[in-house]
């Protein structure tokens, strides 16, 4: 799903190319839209999110009909997997007992109530022909938020695999940063990698000027942190903080901004919306716990986005 290629345009123009554009259109939405009744089926995707690999439900998972998460398949049940999931790019995941090993996998998109249509006609309907492919790729890429949640590492082979044509469409993300005291160097990896593909590709060029990505919505879910007895007594950042930190370029009272540093590299976009995950964390211990907790408050007050929405969003208001 999702990486169909069209076929070459050999037979004549069909029924459905002889409409007016505008009708066209309507027959894309009519079949790419999340469905208006929900789907009673239990072969859902989102039926069976709790094995997939890494996750688990989340706020950002199908939130919304217009939403599709992208997860990563368990390293275990790839091998059993569809003859699609093998034609995806393909990964590594840490594994074993103590993630000293590592994997191959690839992602699969999971489908909700509202868009389990789409496992039929995405493919039946692409595939048809390049001029076809071309207009109801727009209608659905440029629709739908495509959510990652903590799997950050699908998110470049999942783009890599789309049609270049299909990828410029692409307008919407959410991703989410992980709690920042579990975050190991492959963790950062993964989101550097990401960061600096989408600033790649953002970037114009002689030869690829018309199939540059044009991101207009990042939703960024952040992991805080919230000590049982709450942060009645925990000193929030606030927005000058943040902007010290970032021009003095050092791990000020202990923090580790540098996933923030290459995630504001990226240009155009129109909206940034942040919002903090609060998970029940113990009290802060070391230099590197407490600034997490009082991050983790910035976040969920605002002051976090206030100031990465003006750093991000210069032209905003």
């Amino acid at each position: 799903m999702f990486t169909t290629e069209p076929k070459i345009d050999t037979l004549p123009a069909s029924p459905l190319l002889r409409l007016p554009f505008e009708i066209r259109l309507m027959i894309y939405e009519y079949l790419l839209f999340p469905s208006t009744r929900p789907s009673t089926s239990n072969s859902t995707s989102v039926a069976n999110i709790v094995p997939d690999f890494h996750t688990y439900y989340s706020e950002d998972t199908n939130s919304t009909p217009f939403t599709l998460s992208v997860r990563t398949i368990d390293p275990w049940l790839g091998a059993q997997g569809s003859r699609t999931w093998r034609r995806r790019s393909t990964y590594h995941m840490r594994t074993g007992p103590f993630l000293t090993s590592t994997t191959p996998t690839t992602y699969r998109v999971l489908l909700s109530p509202y868009t389990a249509h789409l496992r039929q006609n995405v493919p039946s309907l692409l595939a048809l022909n390049r001029q076809i492919h071309a207009e109801a790729s727009k209608v659905l890429y440029a629709t739908y938020t495509f959510s990652f949640h903590t799997s950050i590492e699908a998110a470049v082979p999942f783009l890599s695999d789309l049609s270049p044509r299909a990828r410029s469409h692409v307008r919407h993300l959410s991703l989410t940063k992980k709690a920042l005291p579990s975050t190991k160097e492959y963790d950062r990896a993964e989101w550097s990698a990401l960061c600096a593909y989408l600033v790649g590709n953002q970037e114009p060029s002689a030869c690829t000027a018309p199939f540059t990505l044009r991101l207009r919505t990042l939703r960024l879910n952040i992991i805080a942190g919230k000590p049982d007895l709450g942060w009645f007594s925990v000193t929030s950042l606030t927005p000058t903080d943040f902007s010290a930190m970032m021009t003095m370029r050092s791990d000020l009272r202990g923090g580790d901004l540098v996933w923030v540093e290459q995630l504001i590299a990226i240009r155009g976009l129109e909206e940034l919306h942040v919002k903090a995950l609060v998970e029940h964390c113990a009290p802060p211990v070391s230099k590197e716990q407490a600034f997490w907790v009082a991050f983790s408050k910035s976040v969920d007050e605002g002051a976090f986005g206030e100031w990465i929405k003006g750093v991000m969003l210069p032209s905003r208001g």
